[in-house]
């Protein structure tokens, strides 16, 4: 999503044509229905200073084909998408489409594969796209998490792939910030970004990053801090939501990131140490949360963002600080939790 916060004009383009390819299966079937909504629903996210281009990026939109085969549509797309890094992400937001509804749709992922490959996409991207299209995604897994990790930690992916290989976490929390982080929760004030994080861990009974057993800080804790700032719950629906808003939100790798909760909790195909689980989503729900994301004036995923500093501040000065819309599901004393989702690694040997 960060193609189309942060990207030029022509990218953005480049970007929602990836998306309709897929969600039209090539040219194959209308531009209409979830997959066609859920297209419209990212584009969104479009900056005010693009809408200045923004009749060009509308045409895409429309029921009609706007090429006329699939090869003048992958000649246009290669010339808005210049760099390898953008068709990577590009060509993950483009296998969300596909993998949108209940089931992952053949046609789609059919096309996210072509265009893959007629884009000279990088060799993992294409192996990723291909190997969940044919629904033996173990590959697609493991290179997917490693890369949400290295995003997360800062670590580089082979050293990653070395630990896990080992059974190692990527990272070990040193004590004394599990330590810190506790003391501060237990001494958050009334209304505090504190208060509603330790009220979030014990309705939940998650252990606090970082502590034995879970996967480091750097991994959860942000993201359980995400959860209170931008008022998602911890279930499974609000999981994806959450995700949807990180990956909007985020300048660089959000889009590894949602790809890795939408299959996981979605779709229920396994990525990285937890049992996967399929949830519904609401499509309305799901634009509001990319939109919400793009709103928000700061990077929430960026290394530079200190989370002890966040959680001494009180809920509502933190999310105006920050520039987080209101919206979200939960509200002042709402339940955290509404389906239980196991948070301790289980032993595995995912690599």
């Amino acid at each position: 999503m960060s193609l189309l916060v942060h990207g030029s004009p022509d990218v953005a383009k480049g970007f929602v044509g990836s998306l309709r390819f897929v969600a039209t299966a090539g040219g194959l079937r209308p531009f209409t229905g979830p997959q066609a909504d859920l297209v419209r629903a990212m584009t969104k996210v479009l900056p005010v200073d693009h809408e200045t281009e923004r009749g060009d990026l509308d045409l895409l939109l429309e029921p009609d084909e706007p090429w006329s085969h699939e090869q003048a549509a992958v000649a246009a797309i290669r010339a808005w998408l210049p760099e390898p890094q953008q068709r990577r992400e590009t060509m993950h937001a483009a296998l969300l489409v596909a993998m949108d509804s209940d089931e992952p749709d053949r046609l789609a992922l059919g096309a996210a594969h072509r265009l893959a490959v007629a884009l000279g996409a990088d060799d993992q991207t294409i192996r990723d796209v291909e190997a969940t299209s044919r629904r033996s995604a173990a590959q697609a897994e493991a290179d997917l998490y490693r890369r949400f990790l290295s995003w997360k930690t800062g670590i580089d992916e082979v050293v990653i792939a070395q630990r896990l290989a080992l059974h190692q976490l990527p990272v070990i929390t040193p004590a004394s910030d599990v330590t810190r982080f506790g003391s501060l929760l237990a001494e958050g004030q009334e209304g505090s970004v504190a208060a509603e994080l330790a009220r979030f861990y014990a309705e939940t009974d998650f252990d606090l990053p970082g502590s034995t057993g879970t996967l480091p800080f750097e991994v959860l804790g942000s993201h359980d801090v995400h959860h209170v700032l931008a008022a998602y719950g911890a279930d499974l629906e609000d999981e994806v939501y959450l995700g949807a808003f990180t990956a909007a939100n985020s300048t660089e790798g959000g889009m590894d990131y949602l790809a890795v909760i939408m299959l996981q909790w979605h779709q229920g195909i396994r990525v990285g140490f937890f049992d996967p689980d399929r949830a519904p989503l609401d499509p309305q729900l799901f634009a509001e949360a990319l939109e919400r994301g793009a709103q928000t004036t700061v990077d929430l995923s960026s290394k530079g963002i200190d989370y002890f500093d966040i959680v001494t501040m009180g809920l509502a000065e933190a999310r105006a600080e920050l520039g987080i819309p209101a919206g979200g599901r939960v509200g002042p004393g709402d339940p955290w939790i509404r389906d239980s989702i196991p948070r301790r690694p289980p032993d595995s040997d995912q690599t």
